[in-house]
């Protein structure tokens, strides 16, 4: 007989929280099985499946990906899931080099404003807003995407 652990031992022995084993099972990512009493039971398979589902969140996976390569890995063997991983991977890599460019060029763009004097623009009067950031500003499409929806 195989030899079972709680969610709280499961949890420890992982490297999990408790509540996200929970979550992971109410998700049908992990579906441990569970004892008359209705308590959840992990035995070995359920603990590679959630040391699984930990590294792949390490490297950035979104939980529906995760599910993509569990159904993957539950239709044949890790030579399934190792080119899967790769092609995630690879798009990821390319996700982090376009935001790497465009931050540098972004980067540029303050640093070329800044350059240019935007401290102390000279106004002199009340009746009109201050001019600090006309003109010499960088454009608006040249502010990343994630400072747009942060503002």
């Amino acid at each position: 007989m195989c030899v079972t652990h709680t969610v709280k031992d499961t949890a420890a022995r992982v490297g999990l929280p408790s509540r996200t084993l929970r979550y992971y099972d109410r998700i049908g990512l992990v579906c441990p099985p569970r004892t008359p009493a209705g308590y959840r039971v992990y035995g070995p398979e359920e603990e590679g499946r959630l040391r699984f589902v930990r590294r792949a969140k390490m490297l950035g996976f979104s939980l529906e990906q995760i599910r993509q390569l569990i159904a993957v890995a539950e239709r044949g063997s890790c030579s399934a899931v190792v080119p899967e991983v790769e092609r995630l991977l690879d798009e990821k890599i390319a996700a982090i080099d376009a935001q790497v460019a465009e931050l540098g060029t972004f980067r540029e763009r303050l640093v070329s404003f800044r350059a240019g004097g935007s401290s102390g623009c000279g106004c002199s009067s009340h009746e009109v807003f201050c001019g600090c950031l006309q003109e010499t500003a960088p454009a608006d499409d040249a502010v990343p995407a994630e400072s747009q929806r942060s503002a």
